[in-house]
């Protein structure tokens, strides 16, 4: 009786692995980029773009084989599956992780994006998502020369393997969710562009609020927003001494805020601790008393932050998540939209403790 027992159960084994519709590596198409832009056409209004890798036998630069495939639908979903007809193999997204939206579609309205990736089993939380200027599809067809195989150069650009620049910011895609559906914080995007066909710069951030974008931030300000934030600290800061220019680089950021009500009146502190080195510098420095320098270069930084933090303020965006601390201290206005009131009227106040630790290798 147990070897019929078991010669059924291995039947029923068979037939469910025969049905599961699994297909060979070989037999599929591994997409390692999905752009969607505005089509400018309301009935077909989502151009998705498909970056699919070739397997080639070298890894080195420029080997990379990638093949592109284009086409304007009503639907994001409708789109991908028309997209099947023109390739001879099953769409995988299971090694999907650059997700670029084109600009034009970003200011517009995203939700509809976002909730198709998220109900997709094959799209993984841990994908990046990114701005492409002037278009998704343009931004894909940028060539890098030291590409080794499909996708590694952004990839290399957002992840932590390869290059940390203080004006990119990384962001997933449960991230971006999560600033999406939570009150008191909105999401950022970093902006792809290309100045010719062989390479990106990522050095701006879109700020959105729930579904567009509201405001894009200078390559500066994109710096000094990743600092506030905690997102990426060590950067540069500009200033003079003398009438001599002078930069230091800093190695060790720390940045906190608090709220408090100030007759009705909201006022956010920010604490800002950080260590620099000096980077370039007249002679003679190190034998200077630092003290007035390292307040010149705190008033400096206080002066652009508060500037920044009004700007963001005016866009009515709360990238740093001041309406979630707010509603984290005030439970009964958890499910109401009062932060969204007194974030208009709010005061800034920033405190900056600059230490300089030494002039680097020469005095």
């Amino acid at each position: 009786m147990k070897d019929i027992l078991r010669l059924v159960l291995f039947l029923l084994i068979l037939l469910l692995v025969g049905g599961c519709g699994f297909k060979d590596i070989d037999k599929r198409f591994f997409v390692v980029g999905t752009g969607i832009d505005w089509s400018g056409d309301e009935s077909k209004p989502y151009r998705i773009t498909l970056q699919l890798a070739i397997p080639s036998p070298k890894i080195e630069p420029g080997a990379s084989k990638i093949q592109y495939e284009t086409i304007d639908a009503p639907s994001i979903a409708e789109g991908i599956r028309m997209l099947k007809s023109y390739v001879d193999k099953e769409l995988d997204f299971g090694h999907c992780k650059m997700f670029i939206i084109g600009e034009s579609f970003a200011r517009k309205d995203i939700s509809k994006l976002l909730d198709w990736m998220l109900r997709r089993r094959d799209i993984q939380n841990v994908a990046n998502l990114a701005v492409g200027r002037p278009t998704a599809e343009a931004i894909f067809h940028v060539k890098p020369v030291s590409e080794r195989y499909p996708g590694n150069s952004l990839l290399l650009s957002f992840g932590a393997d390869g290059t940390e620049s203080s004006y990119s910011y990384a962001e997933t895609l449960s991230g971006f969710a999560r600033r999406v559906s939570e009150k008191g914080i909105d999401p950022i995007l970093s902006i792809i562009t290309s100045d010719n066909n062989d390479s990106y710069i990522i050095n701006q951030v879109a700020m959105f609020d729930k579904k567009k974008i509201k405001l894009i931030l200078t390559p500066l300000e994109t710096q000094l927003f990743n600092q506030l934030s905690d997102h990426f600290t060590k950067a540069s800061m500009h200033g003079m001494v003398g009438g001599s220019p002078l930069i230091v680089a800093i190695n060790n950021l720390h940045s906190s805020f608090k709220i408090k009500n100030q007759n009705e009146q909201p006022l956010i502190t920010m604490k800002v601790g950080m260590d620099v080195i000096f980077e370039e510098a007249p002679t003679g420095l190190f034998d200077m008393d630092w003290k007035p320098i390292e307040q010149q270069l705190s008033d400096e930084y206080v002066k652009q932050s508060i500037a920044l933090l009004k700007k963001i303020q005016g866009a009515k965006v709360d990238p740093f998540g001041f309406g979630l601390r707010y509603r984290a201290n005030h439970p009964k206005e958890r499910n109401g939209d009062t932060w969204g009131h007194l974030y208009e009227e709010a005061q800034f106040n920033v405190k900056v403790n600059l230490s300089i630790q030494g002039t680097g290798l020469i005095k």
